[in-house]
């Protein structure tokens, strides 16, 4: 596998990506684990994004932190695997189910 560093933010859209590889590593993502050549990447909004050609083809984009290329979440490298869910993606869902009770009793 090809690996390269993380550009800066500053230079992501002007840096020549030709014949570079990334697989993307998100756990729930269809392309998980399968490598993809980097068309660019490009900050939209708040997020940087890649942008390639998926399996069919068409261009398509995945955040950059959803590749090997991203930022390592400080969360996995400690939890090493031994975690399935974040504190605070747990109380997310509690929030959501939550509002969700809280509709359906009206």
């Amino acid at each position: 596998m090809h690996t390269f560093q993380q550009p800066s933010p500053s230079t992501a859209s002007h840096q020549s990506f030709n014949n570079k590889i990334f697989r993307i590593i998100h756990p729930f993502h269809p392309y998980r684990n399968i490598e993809f050549k980097v068309e660019s990447i490009k900050r939209l909004g708040y997020e940087r994004r890649v942008l390639f050609y998926n399996a069919k083809g068409r261009r398509s984009s995945v955040p950059l932190d959803w590749t090997d290329m991203g930022t390592v979440d400080p969360f996995i490298v400690v939890s090493a695997g031994r975690a399935l869910f974040r504190v605070e993606d747990l109380l997310s869902l509690v929030g959501l189910i939550e509002e969700i009770n809280h509709a359906n009793r009206k």
